[in-house]
């Protein structure tokens, strides 16, 4: 008997920090694929003659602004 309430008291603590955990795991899986695929791109407007670094800064900005950031990088190339 014992035995069983333990087996479900560690299910349930289990489950408890995976539920817990998942939420900030997705934000900051969100963010890295984001500023990877930034990255690509920055890269891309490199190869073809807009004259946009692929720094931390950038990447940083791309990651956590998404694709109003990498076109407001864009923008300011022009300006810059």
């Amino acid at each position: 008997m014992t035995e069983v309430l333990s087996v479900m008291i560690i299910s349930c603590l289990i489950i408890l920090i995976l539920t817990a955990v998942a939420k900030p795991l997705r934000i900051v899986l969100r963010f890295i694929l984001s500023a990877a695929v930034g990255g690509c791109c920055l890269w891309l407007c490199n190869r073809f003659g807009l004259p946009v670094g692929v720094n931390p800064a950038t990447l940083f900005t791309v990651g956590l602004l998404g694709a109003p950031g990498f076109l407001g990088l864009i923008v300011l190339s022009f300006f810059l």
